[in-house]
C-alpha cells in the first residue's frame, strides 16, 4: 500500500511540474499577433542603449491596458531584452530675475502704470507674472521696455490677465513676450473704469521650454446633443486609431468665449465616466489676444470620447472638429548582437518589470535611434485559445486527472478496509 501511495504522489508531482513548465516565463511567440524587425546600426556593441519611436502608423490600435504592456523586444534566439519607455513631453524651466519696483501709480487715463528695474544689466527675460489677491477681474495689459527708463518701446500690446470664478476658477496673470534685454520693464494695465488691481508683487522670469514631440490622431464627430434643462451641449468623438492620447484639441471659429468642458470615456460597464475636465477660452479683440483650446487629460487609449460643454446661459459653441495629440514615446532598450524584433498584440500580457530604469537618465538621453521595419502578422500565432489558462485549454485532461485521483483514493480506501477486516 505504501508503494502504491508513493507512486500516486509521484505521478501527481510530475503532472504539476509539466504544467509549470508549460506556464513558464520564457517568451512564447505563439501568444503575440504582430511583429516587426528593429533596424539598428551594425557598429553598436552588445549592451549599448538604443531607441525606437512608437507611433500609431507603425503599431496600429492598442489592445492592452495599460497601453504598451504587451511590447516585447526579442532576439532571434527568443531572448527577451529589457526596455523602458520615455515620453517626449515638454519640459519648462524658469528663473526668477532679481529686480526692484520703481513706480506703481495711476495715469491720467486711469491706467495702472508699473515700472520695474532689473538689478543686473544684460539679463534677458521673456515673461512677467502679476501677484494679486483680487478675483473677478479682466484687464488688457501692454508690456514695454526701455534702456534708460525714459524712452519706451512696446514689447507686447495685446496681453491680458483675468480671474473668472464662474463654474471653475479660470486664472491667468502671466504674460509672455519675445526675449528682451531692456534694463527697465513697464506694464500698462487698462482698468476700463473698473477698480484698479491690488498688486502685491511682480515676478520677472526667464523661461525656457524644451519642445514637446507629439503625434496627431484625427477624430470624427459622430453625434451632438443639446440639453437646455442642464444648460449644456455634448459631442461624441470617434478617433481614427486607438492609441494613447494626452491632449484634446478643439477647433472652433468662434471668438470671445469661455467654457468648462468635461471629458468622458466609457468605463468597464459601458457607461460614460468622467476622465478629465478643463476650461477652454478665446479672447480676441483689437486690444487683446489670448486663447486656450486644448484640454490636457491623463493618457488614455480609447476609440471614443464624449465632450460635455457647460454653456450656462450662452448659446452652444459651433465645433468644427476635435483631434487628439499624444506625446511621442521612445522605446529604449539594450542592443544585442543578434537580430532584434518588436512583438505586440497580446491583450492579456502583463507589464514587464525590468531593471533598466535605473540606468537611463531621462533628462539627457543621447542614444542612436533605430527604425522599425514593416509590421507582419505572426505566422506562429496560435489564436486566442492559446491565451486561455491551462485549466481552460485542457479541460478534458483536468477532468481525467481529477477522476483518476478520485479512483485512486477510492481504491486506497478499499485496501485500508480490507486490511482492517483481516
Amino acid at each position: 500500500m505504501n508503494r502504491f501511495l508513493f507512486s500516486t504522489l509521484f505521478c501527481c508531482a510530475l503532472l504539476l511540474l509539466w504544467t509549470a513548465v508549460g506556464l513558464g516565463g520564457t517568451f512564447d511567440e505563439r501568444l503575440w499577433e504582430r511583429y516587426a524587425e528593429i533596424n539598428i546600426s551594425a557598429n553598436r556593441t552588445n549592451g549599448d542603449l538604443a531607441g525606437v519611436y512608437l507611433i500609431p502608423q507603425h503599431l496600429g490600435d492598442m489592445t492592452t491596458k495599460p497601453p504598451f504592456a504587451d511590447l516585447r523586444v526579442v532576439t532571434d534566439r527568443k531572448e527577451e531584452v529589457a526596455w523602458q519607455i520615455i515620453e517626449k513631453r515638454h519640459r519648462k524651466q524658469q528663473e526668477e530675475i532679481p529686480h526692484q519696483m520703481q513706480n506703481l501709480s495711476l495715469t491720467e487715463k486711469g491706467e495702472t502704470w508699473l515700472e520695474l528695474l532689473i538689478d543686473k544689466p544684460g539679463i534677458t527675460v521673456n515673461a512677467v507674472e502679476i501677484i494679486t489677491p483680487n478675483t473677478d477681474f479682466f484687464h488688457q495689459v501692454q508690456v514695454l521696455g526701455s534702456a534708460d527708463g525714459k524712452n519706451w518701446n512696446i514689447v507686447r500690446r495685446d496681453g491680458v490677465i483675468f480671474s473668472i470664478t464662474k463654474m471653475e476658477q479660470l486664472y491667468l496673470t502671466r504674460i509672455t513676450f519675445p526675449q528682451i534685454s531692456f534694463r527697465y520693464i513697464a506694464l500698462r494695465i487698462n482698468n476700463n473704469d473698473a477698480r484698479p488691481l491690488t498688486i502685491s508683487d511682480v515676478k520677472v522670469l526667464q523661461e525656457s521650454v524644451r519642445p514637446e514631440q507629439t503625434y496627431v490622431i484625427n477624430g470624427n464627430i459622430e453625434k451632438s446633443e443639446i440639453n437646455p434643462s442642464r444648460k449644456e451641449s455634448s459631442l461624441i468623438v470617434c478617433m481614427n486609431t486607438v492609441f494613447p492620447v494626452d491632449r484634446l484639441m478643439i477647433n472652433t471659429a468662434e471668438r470671445n468665449f469661455q467654457r468648462l468642458v468635461e471629458v468622458q470615456v466609457k468605463g468597464n460597464t459601458g457607461d460614460w465616466e468622467r476622465w478629465a475636465r478643463g476650461i477652454i477660452f478665446n479672447f480676441n479683440t483689437a486690444t487683446m489676444h489670448e486663447s486656450k483650446l486644448a484640454i490636457d487629460i491623463p493618457s488614455v487609449a480609447t476609440r471614443k470620447f464624449r465632450l460635455v460643454f457647460k454653456n450656462l446661459d450662452s448659446p452652444p459653441l459651433s465645433i468644427n472638429n476635435v483631434t487628439g495629440k499624444g506625446y511621442e514615446r521612445l522605446l529604449v532598450f539594450k542592443n544585442s548582437a543578434q537580430k532584434m524584433y518588436l512583438f505586440w498584440g497580446n491583450p492579456i500580457a502583463q507589464q514587464p518589470q525590468y531593471d533598466l530604469s535605473g540606468v537611463i537618465t531621462k533628462q539627457n538621453l543621447d542614444i542612436p535611434i533605430a527604425s522599425l521595419g514593416q509590421a507582419f502578422p505572426n505566422s506562429k500565432f496560435a489564436g486566442n485559445n492559446a491565451r486561455l489558462p491551462f485549466t481552460e485549454r485542457y479541460k478534458h485532461l483536468l477532468y481525467i486527472f481529477v477522476m483518476s485521483g478520485i479512483a485512486a483514493l477510492l481504491f486506497l480506501q478499499y485496501l485500508v478496509f480490507r486490511r482492517i477486516e483481516k
